[in-house]
């Protein structure tokens, strides 16, 4: 691995100078492998297994298919209206995490694009946490199974579902800061991860106050 002044530090200095393009960036990228689809291939196979899962003891309470008629007899857990009521509430303010990091990596990450950066952010959610859509996605899918599961039966299968979706969201974070963020910019990266946690909220709200005292 590679660290110092990081592998994007050329790109940044053309931007900068007018001499190319947030297309021929991307592009730039992707030659040199330092986008997230090159370095995330399978990470979206945990959406699928969530799905799967999740929804199919309803698919086969629904369909009445006999094949799936096993999963019927499944226990299920039903939920007190203050657990649902907390889910839905954590994953409404999950909401503004994600939408406020995807604006701020499309007007400040350089490329003009939700995925792909060149500039090392600093500002909105990322002064909080390194990581922040990815820790509200991860919000968004523990949730989502619990204040849905009136119509969608919450079984064994869903707590697996959910568990698995959070060890692989955290291990897409350490992936993606190894293989791709510590390659772009080196050791600016290094020290970002001293001062920003990557999923803690509560310690990051911490140390942003800590920074902000005179």
């Amino acid at each position: 691995m590679r660290y110092g002044e990081g592998e994007v530090k050329d790109l940044v200095e053309k931007l900068e100078r007018g001499e190319i393009t947030s297309k021929e960036i991307v592009e730039k990228l992707k030659e040199r492998r330092l986008t997230e689809k090159a370095i995330l291939k399978y990470e979206a196979w945990g959406y699928v297994i969530w799905g799967i899962l999740c929804f199919l003891p309803a698919i086969a309470k629904y369909s009445g298919l006999e094949v799936l008629s096993f999963l019927v007899r499944l226990p299920t857990i039903k939920f007190p209206a203050i657990i649902i009521y907390l889910a839905i509430a954590f994953f409404v303010a999950a909401i503004p995490l994600t939408v406020s990091g995807v604006r701020c990596n499309i007007k400040k990450g350089g490329c003009h694009s939700e995925d792909e950066t060149i500039i090392l952010l600093r500002e909105g959610p990322y002064k909080v946490l390194r990581h922040p859509s990815h820790l509200a996605w991860t919000v968004f899918f523990v949730t989502i199974p619990i204040f849905i599961s009136k119509w969608v039966p919450f079984t064994i299968l869903s707590i697996v579902g959910i568990v698995q979706f959070i060890a692989l969201s955290y291990h897409t974070s350490l992936k993606e800061e190894k293989e791709l963020d510590l390659e772009k910019w080196g050791d600016e990266y290094r020290q970002y991860m001293v001062e920003v946690p990557r999923w803690n909220f509560i310690k990051g709200l911490c140390n942003l106050k800590r920074r902000g005292k005179p």
